[in-house]
């Protein structure tokens, strides 16, 4: 709840009075989730810093028109996620896109729970392998939700893709997950 009044008082900051350290504060709050996700999707780590820029750019320039998102963090997403699929247009990669086809490596985890932190290192080691072994856009997913804490509602707008997908793509990880985890549960 802190997290998000922070957010929307830099904002405001932003909109209201072209606050630059506010929008400094705004772009290294989301500048790691989002590299992540443009990574993922135009595979070059260079190429995706440019595009978190442009969305930041793109940020600045429309700074009047802030109050007017109900949600920055989707607006960010969705902003990067258009910004790679437009420069895969340009430079015609996009024919070949599936979201099936992200590489994902590059979306770790920015923050752990208590529940987390009390885990042993392998079995840790273990609950990544599972989720590293799930299908592409199903570990994308997975780590959208659990990693970057957006809601299903985010996720979907942010993908295009109905609510009720990424509800079944979380139950095949889940699924896939324990399946992976089962001879640890048996000891």
């Amino acid at each position: 709840m802190q997290d998000e009044l922070q957010l929307q008082y830099w904002t405001e900051r932003v909109a209201l009075f072209n606050d630059e350290a506010a929008y400094e504060k705004l772009f290294f709050h989301f500048n790691d989730a989002l590299f992540n996700l443009a990574v993922c999707f135009v595979k070059d780590e260079a190429v995706a810093e440019e595009i978190v820029s442009d969305a930041f750019i793109n940020l600045w320039r429309n700074r009047s028109r802030l109050p007017e998102i109900e949600n920055l963090k989707v607006y960010l997403y969705v902003s990067v996620k258009n910004l790679c699929i437009k420069h895969l247009t340009r430079n015609k990669q996009l024919a070949d896109f599936n979201l099936n086809d992200l590489h994902l490596e590059k979306v770790a985890a920015t923050s752990r729970s208590p529940e987390e932190m009390m885990v042993s290192k392998e079995m840790l080691k273990y609950i990544q392998e599972a989720i590293e072994n799930l299908p592409p856009r199903c570990r994308l997913i997975f780590k959208l939700v659990r990693e970057d804490g957006l809601k299903y509602r985010e996720i979907a707008q942010i993908l295009n893709i109905s609510v009720k997908t990424i509800d079944a793509q979380m139950a095949i990880a889940a699924k896939k997950i324990m399946q992976s985890l089962s001879f640890l549960l048996k000891k």
